[in-house]
């Protein structure tokens, strides 16, 4: 069935605490200053009018009215061109089904037309028949060409292009039920209990990189139907009649049209996004925001899983997410084994009073404040070119804790490397991508070695610190996290420095403890300027040999 466009609009959101609150509650009691009087084309008409005029008790509860003054409390409803209800008018003898009524017509654009806007938050229906008793049931089923009153079909695909304003939600499935009450006049005023549930993500950040890219999408995933169609009773949504879980019904997308991520607190004016979905409990919830980063032009995604989530029929739930990523420092890119603190950029660094490290790949700073000589604390150390048989050269500065060439060959043959798409923070710009490695101990417990074991010789039995090694490569998982994730470590793509240009790229450097050796046409080992690397990108891992005067990674604790 063809469905038109209903708007519903959400005020600002006061209240900003995660908890379950009322999706209606009571208009103020306010006098109708429109005055509308009776269109010609509805004399002989039943007139039945949302009822704004009386004060319930409880001003919070979900079953007192239609469209609402937004409190801080709940979603603010209104009535738009298009809108339908439907009146039971009596029960058929044989089938025993309830027939419904839908309105011949209604004041909407009358109103919309003397307010000079698109909503309104009263609105007369008028009914053809005779009408006479006290009270009549009455649904409303979101906004059909014909509504059938006895479903309701949940969008699975949902859209808001305005932070706070939400004009579709009749679209993908809002509903409600009422009692219409006869008047003096004869006419007759209800009011409307909203049977769907309702979700305001009110997502921010504390990170100067996160606030930087803007919300493209929000989607979450359960582990029964969200969507789809639904039987639709004077109780609401009959929830017994839920579809059964399919791969298509578990979720629902809400797209956005780059919502800003406001900083330190969240902000209903700035990002309030609202998505309609079927009332119940869920044990696994799963809300993914996908993120768009203007400036690299890259969209990826940020996952917060939840379990035992309860969504009351009537009802709006607040997610207010600090969407946080991890965080590098910028002060881990060194020259090989250099002092240590004497990182690449000591003294120029991106944040300090002359900020000239680069922030990312692409910056030109025209720096010249990199270390270019052995006069400056910063550089490499250096090393004589020949060494005596069974010298060694290892790291004894910045890279001693860094893994040796054997360790390297061993994450690159035997680490499983698996590469993702995450999110990460450095120097306040949001960036993607890195590998996870299996952690030594786990390498040296599967191959049936102690981490020694790994340290004095490479898969192949052969030991590198002393001998030349050329590369050894591998392929990584793409894009999916390890099984047993306690099992493995992460390595950002944090890139690396060359002649005072660089920074995040895409890539990874990581330094060994061990310098190159080049076996020449004597018993001697060559040591020329360059260590071994361990080297990855999307797809690809491998040793590398690097100049020892790039600015590289060193390696976490944790490995």
């Amino acid at each position: 069935m063809k469905r038109k466009k209903k708007k519903v609009s959400i005020l600002s959101l006061l209240a900003l605490a995660a908890v379950l609150f009322t999706a209606c509650a009571t208009d103020d009691a306010e006098t109708d200053r429109q005055n509308l009087k009776q269109k010609p084309d509805t004399a002989g008409l039943t007139a039945f009018s949302v009822n704004n005029e009386a004060l319930p008790a409880d001003p919070t509860s979900p079953t007192t009215r239609v469209a609402g003054e937004y409190t801080g409390t709940g979603i603010k409803f209104y009535w738009t061109s298009g809108d339908k209800i439907g009146v039971l008018v009596r029960t058929d003898p044989d089938t025993q089904e309830k027939v419904f009524y839908e309105n011949r017509d209604n004041d909407i654009e009358d109103r919309l037309e003397a307010s000079g806007k698109d909503r309104t938050p009263r609105a007369t229906f008028w009914f053809h028949g005779d009408y006479t008793a006290l009270q009549y049931p009455m649904r409303y089923v979101g906004e059909w060409e014909y509504p059938v009153f006895c479903n309701v079909v949940i969008s699975g695909e949902q859209e808001q292009t305005k932070p706070n304003d939400a004009p579709n939600l009749s679209r993908y499935g809002d509903c409600g039920t009422g009692t219409a009450h006869r008047q003096a006049d004869g006419n007759y005023t209800f009011m409307i209990d909203h049977k769907a549930s309702y979700i305001t993500f009110l997502p921010y950040t504390l990170q100067k990189g996160v606030a930087k890219a803007k919300i493209k999408q929000i989607k979450v995933t359960a582990d029964k139907a969200v969507c789809g169609k639904f039987n639709f009773d004077d109780n609401g949504i009959n929830l017994s009649s839920r579809p059964a879980t399919t791969i298509y019904n578990n979720y629902i997308e809400l797209k956005l049209n780059d919502f800003p991520i406001p900083m330190t607190a969240p902000d209903a004016d700035a990002n309030a996004a609202i998505m309609l979905i079927a009332p119940g409990t869920y044990s696994k919830f799963t809300v993914e925001y996908t993120l768009y980063e203007p400036k690299f032009s890259f969209q990826r995604t940020i996952t917060k899983e939840y379990k035992n989530v309860t969504f009351t029929a009537g009802k709006n739930k607040i997610i207010s997410q600090n969407l946080k990523v991890p965080e590098y420092r910028a002060d881990t890119y060194y020259m090989w084994d250099a002092a240590v603190g004497q990182h690449y950029w000591k003294g120029y660094e991106w944040d300090s009073p002359n900020p000239e490290q680069p922030t990312f790949a692409w910056e030109q700073t025209g720096s010249t404040h990199y270390p270019q000589d052995n006069t400056d604390p910063r550089w490499h150390r250096e090393f004589p070119l020949d060494l005596a048989p069974g010298s060694s050269l290892e790291a004894t500065r910045s890279c001693k804790d860094c893994p040796n060439v054997n360790e390297l060959c061993w994450y690159v043959a035997k680490g499983d490397a698996h590469w993702v798409d995450s999110l990460w923070v450095c120097m306040d710009h949001l960036f993607y991508g890195g590998i996870w490695l299996k952690k030594l101990s786990v390498i040296a417990q599967e191959n049936g070695k102690s981490i020694s074991d790994l340290k004095n010789a490479a898969p192949d039995g052969k030991d590198y610190r002393t001998r030349y090694l050329s590369t050894l490569q591998n392929s990584t998982t793409y894009y999916v996290m390890p099984d047993k994730k306690d099992d493995y470590f992460f390595l950002p793509a944090l890139g690396y420095y060359s002649n005072g240009v660089g920074g995040p790229s895409g890539v990874g450097y990581y330094w060994s403890s061990t310098p190159w050796c080049w076996w020449g046409g004597n018993t001697l080992p060559h040591y020329f300027s360059g260590a071994h690397t361990l080297y990855f990108f999307a797809g690809h891992i491998q040793t590398n040999t690097s100049d020892v005067r790039g600015g590289q990674q060193l390696w976490p604790a944790n490995r």
